[in-house]
């Protein structure tokens, strides 16, 4: 489906299905695109969501954002992450075995970052600026981090890892690394007695946890997402969002790599 304006419009916007090199891959993308593009425009803007949303998560945001692209000859696009909004529903395995917490953490990123670079390629963009929200602003600096040459700008909205500061004394923190370790805010060698003694302390900690919260942690562990629970529960489904639902933070953080 795709909803265009008229031809003396300065943007044109349209919704499309892009499909990357994987089969059964494809982004669900919304791209606002100036009648007059120009040589000096800046790079187009990528707005990026967060967990469990879609690209609609924009919606108020999208008038004023084609009055820029038409004023500076430029492109917005918006995408749904796969496996959320109108993109491709694909299976997703972690093959890291459990233990191997950094193999786990980059086979997740990669999931999303690269399918990103994939619709990049595909749609012919050279630069791009980064507009995250939550999840999204996480994705959008691993990225960066990972495709510098191709970000121009970030943008990161109520950004998702990046804390006011580490509670060290959390007992769900993971304790696996044995070369190094930080606690208490210092920096100390995780020997093997420290690491079974800082386990031993998690473990007493989560007996302290309510059942409800146990089995929640449980769920999570063994890849269970939040919505999975939600869908299982059938009609009580929407009861369940309601009583959780909040509204994300305003404040947002402006990042210019060099």
């Amino acid at each position: 489906m795709s909803t265009t304006t008229s031809t003396d419009s300065p943007v044109i916007a349209h919704s499309s299905r892009v499909d990357l090199d994987k089969p059964s891959h494809h982004l669900n993308t919304l791209s606002i695109t100036s009648t007059s593009p120009s040589p000096t425009a800046p790079p187009p803007a990528i707005l990026l969501h967060g967990y469990g949303a879609g690209l609609g998560f924009f919606y108020q945001n999208f008038p004023v954002l084609a009055k820029w692209a038409g004023r500076r000859g430029s492109s917005v696009y918006a995408l749904d992450w796969l496996g959320m909004g109108r993109s491709a529903r694909v299976p997703f395995t972690i093959k890291a075995k459990r233990d191997d917490i950094a193999g786990r953490v980059s086979e997740a990123e990669s999931f999303f970052v690269d399918s990103l670079e994939d619709w990049r390629q595909k749609m012919g963009l050279d630069k791009m600026t980064l507009v995250g929200h939550s999840l999204g602003a996480y994705f959008s600096v691993v990225y960066a981090l990972k495709y510098p040459t191709r970000v121009n700008k970030l943008v990161l909205l109520s950004p998702a890892g990046v804390p006011r500061g580490p509670d060290y004394t959390a007992p769900d923190r993971e304790v696996t690394d044995e070369g190094s370790s930080v606690h208490s805010g210092s920096a100390e060698v995780a020997t093997k007695p420290r690491v079974d003694q800082l386990r031993a302390e998690q473990k007493a900690e989560k007996q302290q946890q309510s059942r409800t919260r146990r089995v929640l942690m449980y769920l999570w562990e063994e890849g269970w997402s939040p919505f999975q629970v939600v869908r299982s529960t059938l009609f009580w489904g929407p009861m369940l969002i309601g009583k959780v639902r909040q509204l994300a933070p305003s404040e947002f953080l402006i990042l210019i790599p060099q």
